[in-house]
Parts: structure tokens; C-alpha cells; sequence
């Protein structure tokens, strides 16, 4: 996407944010397409370990097909990945492909645990734009500890892998991140010793970036405790929609279990979800914070984040600088 229109459509966004318009004039920027709900690790944090039988579920594939061809003429981006693990999907490498041909940002985020020598070289020959590994806890006891049914040095020796095929290739894309979860209060000098070991395991290859993120309470699915108040309204309503593997439309990636569903992309287009009775209703209660009965927001501590603007301050650094291509 050009420049110039990526900018013309994020400033009106942002507007249109500011202004809490409940009927919006334009359509989402990004996209979350799950192509999955199947995970092979039970991690202590993450809530895919209590979906049931039938919440489990691979996309069909004609079924993203029509995702990505609608998509194409607004969105900007797409992430290939939502509650479960991707490199799962028998059709993933088609997926990139097929979204990178409809000239679509695309995104994989993944734990790294099933990526073979084969897939890591059909990733970075598939045109995918960012790769991010999902990855907690910085030695092999808490990594395993967390990451139950992982493995800490097969997981690094498949990161590794990835990138030194990407660096004797000489590419910049796709840019690979790991993204580590701090489950501790406060900075130690044993954790930063760890950290910085941790580091060095890819000293001279091409990692862009290392992110620490604080652990959040899946609206509510992993911990009782609720906002003690609303700072902030979430963006996603405005400018976001997340698709499930049995094409269940949602507003919101942090709604685990599907408890506010707008519509069906096996029944309904994107375009006509994006502004339909229920995305219009939630965007005029998250504009006037009355979020104490609407379910999964309540419970959510995505609300109290910090701010600038009225925007998540992590989510207006992404948006202005490393979000969008």
C-alpha cells in the first residue's frame, strides 16, 4: 500500500476513534484469521486448554480463500494465527501465498515448536512478512515450566535454524521476533543475567527485534480480577476484526471463547459485519464506557492500560511505526 493512502486511512481512523463514532464510513485494517484452534502445548497462561471438542477446528481453506479476496480492497494486514498453533494447518504456506498474491502485509505468530528444517525454508520462501515466536522463559527450566509439552532446546535450535537459512540467503524478510512474557513483578539481577544469555544464543544472526510483554488476563479467562476502572477505550472495535477457524466474526481478540459474535463470514461479508447492529452497539458502549454488563469487556485489563490520546500507548507506536508495511 502506498504511503500516502496507508496515511489518509489511518488518520481518518483515528478521527473517527476520537470522535466515537459508532457507524463508521471505512472498513478494518487488520484482520486475525484463525486458521486453527488446535495447539500441541498447554501453556500455564493460555486459555486454549479449556476449549471443548467442538471449539476446536481447522479453517476451510475455500472458506479463506473468500476471506482474503474480500479483504484484499481494504485491509492492510493479515495475522495467520489467533488461540491456536498454526504451523498445524496442512494448508499454511498456500494461506501466506495466497494473501501475499492479494498484496496483503501478512503475519505468522507461532511457538516454534513443530518448525522442521522443510517448513522453515517453505516460510521464508513463501513471501511471509513477519515471523514471531512466542516464547516464555528466558532457560530451559522456566521455559518448561510454562510452555508445558515444550521442549527449550529443540524450540531454540528450530528458532536458530530459521535464521541462519534467512541470513545465507541474504533477505530481510521476514522479519523474526520473540516475544517473551515477563511473569515477574520486577527486575532482578539474576533475570537480567538470564535475559542477556538468552540473547546471545542469537548473537550474528538476523533477529529484529526481542519484545517483553506483561501478561494479560484474556478478559477475565485467567484471572477473577477485574479493572478496577475503564482508562481507555479499545481500539479494536475500530479498526480490527477476528475471524475463527468456523468463520465467527468477532470484535476482539481477547474474547477467547467467542462470547460477543457479530456474524458468520460463511453467511455474511465482512463489509456489511463491520457495521451491523451488535459492532455498532459495542462501539457506542466502549464510547460511553458502560462496560459493567457487556461480556467479555468487563473483566478485561486491556481497558486500563496507559494511554496517549485516548490510543494504548503500545498500539500507537505499532500504528505509526512497525504495525503496518
Amino acid at each position: 500500500m502506498k504511503s500516502l493512502k496507508y496515511w489518509r486511512r489511518l488518520t481518518r481512523l483515528f478521527y473517527h476513534f476520537r470522535k466515537k463514532s459508532s457507524q463508521l464510513p471505512y472498513l478494518p485494517v487488520r484482520l486475525w484469521i484463525e486458521l486453527t484452534s488446535y495447539c500441541n502445548l498447554k501453556c500455564i497462561m493460555c486459555p486454549n486448554q479449556k476449549l471443548t471438542k467442538k471449539d476446536k477446528g481447522y479453517l476451510d481453506f475455500d472458506l479463506y480463500r473468500k476471506i482474503i479476496d474480500e479483504a484484499a480492497s481494504f485491509a492492510f494486514e493479515v495475522n495467520l494465527a489467533h488461540r491456536g498453533e498454526s504451523l498445524l494447518y496442512p494448508d499454511l504456506i498456500e494461506a501466506i501465498r495466497y494473501a501475499k498474491e492479494h498484496g496483503l502485509f501478512t503475519r505468522l505468530h507461532t511457538n516454534g515448536s513443530l518448525l522442521t528444517s522443510e517448513l522453515a525454508s517453505s516460510i521464508i520462501d513463501s513471501g511471509l512478512d513477519r515471523l514471531s515466536f512466542s516464547f516464555d522463559g528466558y532457560n530451559k527450566e522456566n521455559y518448561e515450566k510454562i510452555r508445558i509439552k515444550g521442549n527449550f532446546d529443540r524450540t531454540i535450535a528450530n528458532i536458530i535454524q530459521l535464521l541462519e537459512m534467512k541470513k545465507s540467503l541474504h533477505l530481510k524478510r521476514p522479519r523474526v521476533a520473540i516475544e517473551v512474557i515477563d511473569f515477574t513483578p520486577e527486575e532482578t539481577r539474576k533475570k537480567a543475567r538470564a535475559k542477556d544469555e538468552f540473547r546471545n544464543r542469537f548473537q550474528g544472526l538476523p533477529l529484529d527485534e526481542m519484545v517483553v510483554k506483561e501478561l494479560h488476563n484474556w478478559a477475565g479467562e485467567t484471572s477473577a480480577e477485574k479493572p478496577s476502572s475503564v482508562r481507555t477505550i479499545c481500539t479494536f472495535p475500530w479498526n480490527a476484526l477476528i475471524i475463527f477457524w468456523d468463520g465467527s466474526v468477532l470484535p476482539c481478540s481477547q474474547d477467547f471463547f467467542g462470547s460477543y459474535i457479530l456474524g458468520n463470514v460463511k453467511h455474511s461479508s465482512l463489509r456489511d459485519i463491520w457495521n451491523n447492529e451488535r459492532m455498532v452497539s459495542l462501539r457506542q458502549k466502549l464510547a460511553s464506557k458502560e462496560v459493567a454488563d457487556l461480556n467479555p469487556c468487563a473483566s478485561c485489563d486491556r481497558l486500563r492500560r496507559k494511554n496517549i490520546l485516548g490510543v494504548p500507548k503500545e498500539y500507537l507506536w505499532k500504528f505509526l511505526s512497525k504495525r503496518m508495511p
